[in-house]
């Protein structure tokens, strides 16, 4: 049996460009939301941005949230027009950190973090866990202080060890996770009340088949390529096939900025196609219903994908699920079956036609939908996430009881 282990602190540090908790659909911060909400052996301190309307300092269940707040002023005059911050964002948090007796510091997907809090862990020496979801490069001069890394997928781990020379003994695999039990596949949801969700989407005809895309709404992600496809699947289908997508647009007039060009672009294509309907950004509350208003899931990542979110959370709703090998998308759908994997998602007829495959055959849908389903439950719940991080904890922390235990 497991000793009992005081409830030190974690320190959860998350970058400054989204609100915690969550509005809307972000992985990295709906899985901090997630495991701290059910943290029980440690105490988790979420330390983030502040943004307008929100308390310095919240308790929600097991975590306590505190907000740095860094205001309007300062900020335009020390990080836009000098850019010379006399109190970074990270200092902040550190400070917020220390305040709370943190025993352990884990930083979630942001190199520029641990950039910032190197100087103080270099006099400290404090234990460190650095949660990698992306490959943004990581800050050679850091590697050292951090204790050990998690990778969100094996694909990310071995970019991590072979880019970054890290030794696969320090790194771990932890994959995030899903509310299998709050979200219950579409099998179990009334027929009246899934016709409700449908046509709160537009859904009017219970005979449509609904295909769904969820994600930022930016090149990488394969929108124009799937908007493609949609067109060459309803010459074959006919206007029984509709296609909903939900995603945000990169917020900037900037002409240079890439991805709101794109986004924009994208959103502007779809208003002008019949069958398609872009419902914008939904908040994470709203994501579950989304899944359950559809069909067939369409994941056409044109990059290799580390591990995205809403695969689980397809899969929960008990959806089959379109996609190209890329990244940590196969450690999931491998195996699934009466699913193959796109050749290459950019080939708009290779896509066009994995699509068909579901759409002409609605057994298949049912047998890959509730296999995906099967191993979410079985494999991919939160606490199951939650456990693994408090078991890293422990490692770290009370190696002597944890190898006890």
């Amino acid at each position: 049996m497991r000793e009992t282990i005081a409830r030190e602190t974690i320190a959860h540090l998350l970058p400054e460009y989204n609100p915690f908790p969550p509005v809307f659909p972000a992985g990295t911060e709906l899985r901090v939301e997630q495991v701290a909400r059910r943290q029980r052996r440690y105490r988790p301190v979420v330390i983030c941005r502040a943004f307008p309307g929100q308390a310095d300092t919240e308790v929600i269940e097991a975590m306590t949230v505190r907000r740095v707040r860094i205001g309007r002023l300062y900020r335009r005059l020390f990080q836009k027009i000098t850019r010379l911050d006399p109190l970074p964002y990270t200092d902040r948090m550190w400070r917020v950190a220390r305040a709370e007796g943190a025993a352990l510091l884990h930083v979630h997907n942001e190199p520029k973090l641990l950039a910032g809090v190197h100087r103080h862990l270099l006099r400290t020496r404090m234990p460190t866990v650095v949660h990698v979801a992306n490959e943004k490069p990581l800050p050679r001069v850091s590697l050292d202080v951090v204790t050990h890394w998690v990778a969100c997928s094996r694909y990310i781990r071995d970019w991590i060890a072979r880019d970054h020379g890290i030794a696969p003994a320090r790194i771990s695999v932890i994959y995030t996770g899903v509310d299998a039990a709050g979200c219950r596949p579409a099998w179990e949801i009334p027929a009246d009340q899934r016709s409700a969700l449908r046509r709160r989407f537009g859904i009017e005809d219970p005979k449509d088949t609904v295909l769904l895309f969820a994600g930022r709404l930016v090149r990488e992600k394969g929108v124009n390529e799937l908007l493609d496809a949609f067109a060459l699947l309803r010459e074959r289908f006919g206007e029984r096939l509709r296609l909903l997508v939900a995603g945000n647009v990169r917020d900037s007039d900037d002409p240079r900025n890439e991805k709101a060009v794109y986004g924009r672009a994208a959103s502007a294509r779809m208003a002008g196609m019949r069958g398609v309907r872009w419902v914008g950004s939904l908040h994470p509350s709203e994501v579950h219903e989304f899944l359950l208003a559809g069909d067939v899931f369409v994941m056409p990542s044109l990059w290799h994908d580390p591990f995205p979110t809403i695969m689980l959370e397809a899969a929960a709703a008990g959806l089959p699920i379109v996609a190209g090998a890329r990244g940590g998308i196969t450690e999931f759908l491998a195996g699934c079956p009466g699913f193959a994997f796109v050749g290459d998602p950019a080939e708009v007829r290779q896509l066009a036609d994995s699509i068909a495959a579901f759409v002409a055959d609605p057994q298949r849908r049912v047998v890959s939908g509730r296999w995906l389903r099967a191993k979410v439950e079985r494999e991919f719940d939160w606490s199951r996430v939650c456990g693994e991080f408090e078991d890293l904890y422990d490692r770290l922390l009370h190696p002597d009881k944890a190898l006890r235990a």
